[in-house]
C-alpha cells in the first residue's frame, strides 16, 4: 500500500487509527516493521541472485498475507531459474564431456524455452556435420582432452582458460600448453 496524503492532510494509511489506540498504533508499526523486513530480504536476494547464488530464499512468515504471498511467488520464481539453468548446465557439462546424443528436457518455457531450442538444434547440426563415426571421434577426443585436464587439476597446476583480445599475446603457460595439447591430440581429426 502507497501512503499518500488526500486533501484534508490525514494519512490514508492511519485512516483508521485511532489516535490514543495502543493497539492500532502497534498494528500500523508491526505492518511498518514487516514491510521494511520484506524489503531487506529482498535486496538481499536480489543481491544473491545477481552474484549466482540460486539457493537463497525468503522468509515467507508475514503476517501480512501479501506479504507473505509475494515471497512464496519470488522463492518460486528463484526456484525454476535455478532448475532451467540446472538443466541447461548438465545438458553443457554432458557436451563438454563428448555426449552429442544428450540435449536439454522439452520442458522450457518462454526464454528458457527458446536456449533449450537452439540448444538441442546446435547438438542436432554437430552430428548432421560430423556423422555418427565423427561424434564417435569427437566423443573419444573430449575424453583424452578432459583426461589431460584432470592431470594438470592433479598435479597443483591450477588451469584457467581465457578468451583474449586483440592484443594480447600468447604467453607459454600450463593453460597455454595444454592448448597445444588439445591440438596435438585433435590433430587428424576430421569427419
Amino acid at each position: 500500500m502507497v501512503e499518500t496524503t488526500n486533501g484534508s492532510g490525514s494519512n490514508a494509511a492511519y485512516q483508521d487509527r485511532v489516535p490514543d489506540d495502543a493497539a492500532s498504533i502497534k498494528a500500523s508499526t508491526d505492518l511498518n516493521d514487516q514491510k521494511a523486513r520484506f524489503s531487506a530480504e529482498i535486496a538481499a536476494l536480489a543481491t544473491a541472485v545477481q552474484g549466482g547464488d540460486l539457493t537463497r530464499r525468503m522468509k515467507a512468515d508475514y503476517a501480512d498475507p501479501d506479504l507473505s504471498r509475494s515471497a512464496a511467488i519470488l522463492n518460486e520464481l528463484i526456484v525454476s531459474i535455478g532448475d532451467n539453468l540446472s538443466d541447461f548446465n548438465d545438458a553443457m557439462a554432458a557436451l563438454a564431456h563428448g555426449d552429442l546424443h544428450g540435449g536439454m528436457r522439452d520442458k522450457h518455457r518462454g526464454a528458457f524455452g527458446q536456449l533449450q531450442k537452439n540448444f538441442n538444434l546446435a547438438l542436432v547440426t554437430i552430428r548432421a556435420v560430423l556423422g555418427e563415426r565423427g561424434s564417435d571421434q569427437f566423443a573419444d577426443k573430449a575424453t583424452r582432452f578432459r583426461r589431460m585436464l584432470a592431470g594438470f587439476r592433479s598435479n597443483g597446476v591450477a588451469v584457467e582458460i581465457r578468451v583474449s583480445d586483440e592484443d594480447s599475446r600468447a604467453i607459454p603457460s600450463p593453460p597455454h600448453d595444454l592448448w597445444l595439447k588439445l591440438a596435438d591430440a585433435l590433430d587428424g581429426f576430421s569427419a
